[in-house]
């Protein structure tokens, strides 16, 4: 998390900080990306295109789909605060929620949500020009109050603009004592017939994670890998276990590499950041030890 100082842990991970602090630091730029997003750029592939050749059966006639993270919003006198994906919990009863109760209002702008157990993919029967962020960008951020990019930026705003509408004032029965859903953020999106493999024998990395859209691409069985929100690190590593020899911490437009080392270190609980090298040279290094 980025502060006036530079850069501290995020809460939910200071429990290992002693921990950490013995690991060797790389840094590098880097954009902000959810486990989807960091899962999607090891892979070279769209978020959209992962999820969609998962799906059994696609409208014949999609021509494009997007991932379609749901959210919670926190108005403000000037402005609307996305809560952190990892503070909403979600499920596949919530998926099937939110495509019953919009897939009418889609269908009437040739468009469908699907839910992928707990995952949402929108296809649509024709291409939408706009780039929006990434819902790693406004989760736990403003809202953005401008069109993205794209001949059909103010579109896709209008078109979240009447999703919020229509969910205003609806809560689904099964979400006790949670927060209401206000919207949905779509992004990753890809064309279709992707070029990505859309069949049963495409092979996908196991991956532990709590994050929803990710554990429709993996079932984590047998992994090797863990990616996760910070809310919800402590439910994949318990206090005080063993960490990994390779971890990367990421946000604030910063990710750094942690490999372990045999040289004792001290003095390094601050977290400063040091020369960055690129996001591609992260992944490049990424790649390597996924094919190792």
């Amino acid at each position: 998390m980025e502060h006036q100082d530079g850069v501290s842990l995020h809460p939910d991970v200071f429990l290992w900080d002693k921990q950490l602090s013995v690991y060797k630091r790389q840094w590098f730029a880097c954009a902000d990306k959810n486990p989807l997003g960091w899962y999607a750029a090891l892979r070279d592939a769209a978020p959209a295109a992962l999820l969609a050749a998962k799906c059994k059966s696609l409208p014949e006639h999609t021509r494009q789909c997007w991932v379609a993270s749901p959210y919670h919003a926190m108005v403000g006198r000037e402005s609307v605060r996305i809560m952190p994906e990892g503070a909403v919990d979600w499920c596949a009863a919530d998926a099937r929620w939110l495509c019953d109760l919009l897939n009418p209002l889609l269908q009437e702008e040739g468009m469908c949500l699907h839910a992928l157990d707990a995952a949402l993919l929108l296809t649509c029967e024709q291409a939408m020009d706009a780039a929006p962020a990434p819902f790693a960008a406004i989760a736990g951020h403003q809202l953005p109050n401008r069109h993205p990019d794209g001949a059909d930026g103010g579109r896709l705003m209008r078109l979240l603009s009447e999703i919020q509408m229509s969910l205003h004032g609806k809560h689904a029965e099964h979400r006790i004592n949670q927060a209401d859903i206000h919207g949905l953020w779509l992004w990753g999106a890809c064309p279709w017939p992707n070029e990505y493999p859309n069949d049963a024998s495409v092979s996908f990395p196991a991956v532990a994670t709590r994050n929803a859209f990710l554990q429709a691409v993996s079932d984590g069985r047998d992994a090797v890998w863990t990616m996760s929100e910070a809310e919800k690190l402590h439910d994949l590593l318990a206090e005080g276990a063993k960490l990994p020899n390779c971890i990367v911490l990421s946000g604030a437009g910063k990710a750094v590499l942690l490999s372990k080392t045999c040289l004792p270190r001290f003095g390094r609980r601050i977290w400063r950041v040091g020369a960055c090298k690129t996001e591609a040279d992260l992944l490049k290094r990424l790649k390597r030890f996924d094919a190792a």
